[in-house]
């Protein structure tokens, strides 16, 4: 049994939304819904844990801190029994504390960014390490759906089944991404599974996305993920979608990703795209009434 800390921390990154989301062939079971994550690493949360001996779990948020911490408390739960099923601890409760820079309900994965950061406090707590898989799994067992932010690789997850469909490969070409909100919060479980599309449609896209990662081809990137924008107006409509496109086209841009099961896009630029190019585009944003976020985040290689 590993030896118990006083307290453990834990952390994970959010993401700006999907390159990727349909149904697509796996092998497990048939066929699922499945996504591919855009990982940012400057949307965080960082849970605290002091394990205690009570058999419950109290969730905190940090002071100013939004309190939706159900799923992270679920989370934390279920790691203490998976710990002590494997025998790794003697602990059956404690104190969990969330502090989160990633705001709720836009589909930027602080649900799983609290789950993750909560199950890793937890068995830091303990001393131990959970490998890929049982972080999965604890993640979607705790959220219903779940983003795979625990991957260092580009991934299709199966989100409501918690295994991976496809490694698509070593990293992400390098890219820049501007923000763009195109709306309010959403409940993202009260939305349909997928797109209207076939899925004959989304394989395709699986392929051209596997082509385009493995070539480092940061166009071939942004149009997988502005096709896959535009085939989940379907499942949840973005109103100026189409204006951003244009927008985006307009400016250079590789293509524009979304959240599909929130209200946030991101125009997808050359690493190398020049401020004075950016401005322009921001400039041709607001005379459309769309607003573009003031300052790039490096993606994929460039991160």
């Amino acid at each position: 049994m590993a030896g118990a800390r006083g307290r453990g921390v834990g952390r994970s990154t959010g993401h700006h939304g999907e390159f990727l989301q349909g149904r697509f062939h796996c092998t497990a079971i048939g066929e699922c819904p499945g996504l591919v994550t855009v990982p940012v690493r400057s949307l965080t949360s960082v849970a605290e844990f002091v394990p205690d001996h009570t058999g419950a779990v109290r969730a905190h948020c940090a002071p100013g801190g939004t309190r939706r911490l159900h799923k992270a408390r679920a989370a934390a739960r279920a790691t203490i029994a998976h710990l002590r099923e494997r025998g790794e601890i003697r602990f059956t409760g404690g104190e969990l504390r969330i502090d989160r820079t990633i705001p709720v309900g836009m589909g930027l994965g602080s649900s799983t960014a609290d789950v993750l950061a909560a199950a890793r406090a937890v068995a830091d707590a303990a001393d131990v390490e959970l490998d890929t898989q049982a972080l999965a799994l604890l993640s979607v067992a705790a959220e219903g759906a779940s983003d795979p932010l625990w991957s260092d690789r580009p991934v299709l997850f199966a989100h409501r089944h918690g295994h991976v469909i496809e490694d698509l490969g070593e990293a992400l070409p390098a890219m820049l991404l501007v923000h763009c909100r195109l709306g309010g919060p959403v409940d993202t479980l009260d939305l349909p599974l997928a797109g209207a599309a076939g899925i004959t449609v989304y394989e395709e896209l699986r392929e051209e996305l596997r082509a385009a990662v493995r070539a480092g081809d940061a166009r071939g990137v942004g149009a997988v993920a502005t096709r896959s924008a535009r085939l989940n107006q379907s499942r949840h409509y973005k109103p100026g979608l189409e204006t951003l496109i244009a927008v985006a086209d307009s400016g250079g841009a590789l293509g524009v990703q979304v959240a599909h099961s929130g209200n946030v896009a991101g125009v997808l630029f050359p690493h190398t795209h020049s401020s004075e190019g950016l401005r322009r585009t921001r400039i041709r944003a607001a005379e459309q009434g769309l607003r573009l976020g003031p300052r790039p985040v490096p993606i994929g290689g460039a991160a």
